[in-house]
């Protein structure tokens, strides 16, 4: 009997980690330097992300201009080509209703990155990294409560 379970611990291991995205790293974060509470409100009225149904989706490093795109429930709520700013290390950003999963589109290396919708109801802000391989890219997203310096 222990047998068996531990071959089947074993399988389910084996089966997770198969399933595993190699194109993106999930990381859960607070640890990093942050605004000060005003200035993050100030942002947050900015781009009307105060209601706890709201999340905002910041693009890091890595962005060179390529189309970018972003839809909830099959409705466009993010199009454009962002570049990212060598000094700030961000592209862009914007708010969404984490009531339901959002789809980002990188059009240059046709990869679609989902943010669950569970995932963002536990966190206020969601960073994008974008790092080329190759003729090719990965996705680092990281989940956090923290705003990091925008400037």
């Amino acid at each position: 009997m222990e047998k068996k379970q531990i071959y089947i611990v074993i399988l389910l291991f084996v089966f997770i980690l198969g399933c595993k995205t190699k194109d993106v790293n999930t990381q859960y974060r607070d640890d990093f330097r942050s605004i000060s509470e005003k200035e993050k409100e100030v942002f947050l009225k900015q781009y009307h992300a105060t209601s706890s149904d709201k999340s905002v989706l910041i693009l890091t490093q890595g962005y060179k201009g390529e189309k970018i795109t972003a839809k909830q429930e099959e409705k466009p709520i993010y199009s454009n080509y962002p570049i990212t700013n060598l000094k700030t290390k961000l592209a862009d950003y914007f708010a969404f209703s984490n009531e339901s999963n959002l789809f980002i589109y990188d059009q240059f290396s046709k990869k679609e990155i989902v943010i669950p919708s569970d995932k963002a109801k536990k966190y206020k802000f969601i960073y994008l990294l974008k790092k080329y391989k190759g003729d090719t890219a990965d996705f680092s997203i990281t989940y956090s409560n923290t705003l990091r310096p925008l400037k």
